[in-house]
């Protein structure tokens, strides 16, 4: 799985970004499930739309994701009507554990977005 940032868009060589919480401090990287679906990347945050970084990615818009040590600034965009097809696809790419069991049901599955990105 990917790692994930949410927060403002600042160049990320000295200053990885970090999804900034209400205080203006800033979160660690966060494991989220992502595939690919034809030319879109949709990811799924595991606690749902109440966890505190897909709140934060939702409100900010932007962030990076970090995928084999690259990193990317993105905007975050949701994305709803695909659940389904989400679902298969991180069954397929990450099998049918418990974690994934767990990010294809309810609060994960509406918490889908689509990353986009910036540059």
């Amino acid at each position: 799985m990917g790692r994930c940032r949410a927060g403002p868009a600042r160049p990320c060589a000295t200053d990885p970004r970090r999804g900034s919480r209400t205080d203006g401090t800033l979160r660690p990287l966060v494991l989220v499930g992502h595939v690919r679906l034809g030319q879109d990347e949709p990811i799924r945050s595991l606690h749902g739309t109440h966890g505190d970084w897909y709140q934060g990615a939702v409100r900010s818009g932007q962030g990076e994701i970090d995928v084999d040590g690259r990193r990317f600034a993105v905007a975050f965009i949701p994305d709803r009507g695909r659940e389904a097809e989400v679902d298969q696809a991180l069954r397929s790419r990450y099998g049918n554990d418990s974690g994934v069991r767990q990010m294809t049901r309810p609060p994960a599955r509406e918490a889908t977005l689509r990353v986009v990105p910036l540059a």
